[in-house]
């Protein structure tokens, strides 16, 4: 079976398993719908002033008993009708279907988010600051496949583990249609919330020949920290990528530290650091500094509409235009989002 046929073929499971759900009529059957959209303002060093929107998305979810099922839009990717391979078409985000055969224990198939990154498997609509981080290229992102997901275990334990397609929407790979069906990426997580204040997880994940057939799989290990007490929210998350894009010795780390603080309804101010270090196979390790300073502003809204205005500087530090690594800003920069979306 071909590449294009495996995710039509996933696709086509994922639709039978919503319309059994549909047809399951349970009392508490119900669809839910979602979307939003973040319009931007970007202004870089000494440049220009560039509008523009970093997500416009719309979709729904199903829940019906013990089923589920959800599918995403994306309205704001480039070559909608594409596909980088190993996934389905660049439009889709997400579409998949949930059994709960357990009480505690989920099951997952279809295309979705990869059980690796605290900040990353935060929803965009979610985000603390305007722009995904520099940890956004090392994860593995969301690729096709099934994943087994338990909750509130003894402890206070949590566990997500998952067999997917070559990671082909991942910065760190450069995949290849020869390897659907040949080479595949695992991702597992491990998360406590034993406290309520705290929360804890690390995961560990790989994408085979992440360079094309023949080359190094790529493999990862993120580990994250947070810590919630009334209005205050710190954050912590280390991520650290070997055998960048199927290189042997291409290695990046970073971390980051978050405090955002709720002063009212309407006000929160946020301050993260990233720092990036990026190790090439020839030699020659640089490093990377992002520091957002920034308030979000929350205006009261009435109805099913949440509308939400951010405020980022970014101030650059490191070796700039130097830095080899994948992600982060090269220079200063003020951010402006303003987003609306359903509640």
């Amino acid at each position: 079976m071909t590449g294009r046929d495996s995710a039509r073929a996933l696709g086509a499971g994922v639709a039978m398993a919503l319309a059994a759900t549909a047809a399951h009529g349970t009392d508490d059957a119900g669809w839910k719908p979602m979307g939003f959209a973040q319009l931007t303002m970007e202004q870089r060093g000494d440049g220009g002033i560039d509008f523009g929107a970093d997500r416009v998305r719309a979709g729904a979810r199903f829940s019906a008993g013990d089923f589920g099922g959800g599918l995403v839009l994306d309205f704001n990717v480039p070559d909608a009708g594409d596909r980088t391979p190993g996934t389905l078409t660049n439009v889709i985000k997400d579409v998949y279907g949930d059994w709960r055969f357990h009480s505690r224990w989920l099951l997952r198939v279809g295309q979705f988010k990869t059980p690796l990154g605290m900040d990353f498997n935060t929803p965009g609509h979610r985000l603390d600051i305007t722009k995904r981080g520099m940890e956004k290229p090392l994860v593995l992102e969301r690729d096709p496949g099934a994943m087994v997901s338990g909750r509130g275990l003894p402890g206070g334990f949590g566990v997500d583990a998952g067999a997917f397609n070559p990671a082909g929407r991942s910065g760190a790979t450069t995949h290849t249609t020869a390897q659907e069906g040949e080479d595949n990426a695992y991702a597992g997580r491990l998360h406590w919330d034993g406290v309520e204040a705290l929360h804890a997880e690390i995961a560990y994940g790989t994408s085979e020949a992440a360079g094309g057939p023949g080359t190094e799989d790529y493999r990862v290990l993120d580990a994250g920290l947070r810590f919630t007490r009334g209005p205050l929210t710190l954050k912590a998350e280390w991520i650290d990528g070997s055998d960048i894009r199927g290189i042997d010795g291409r290695d990046e780390r970073v971390v980051y530290g978050h405090a955002d603080y709720r002063l009212s309804q309407r006000w929160t101010l946020v301050a993260r650091h990233y720092a990036g270090r990026s190790e090439p196979a020839t030699g020659g390790d640089s490093n990377l500094g992002n520091t957002y300073l920034g308030v979000t502003v929350h205006p009261p809204m009435r109805g099913p509409v949440v509308l939400r205005l951010q405020i980022n500087a970014v101030l650059e530090s490191g070796d700039g235009e130097a830095y080899t690594g994948l992600g982060g800003f090269r220079d200063d920069a003020v951010l402006v989002q303003a987003q609306v979306a359903l509640r």
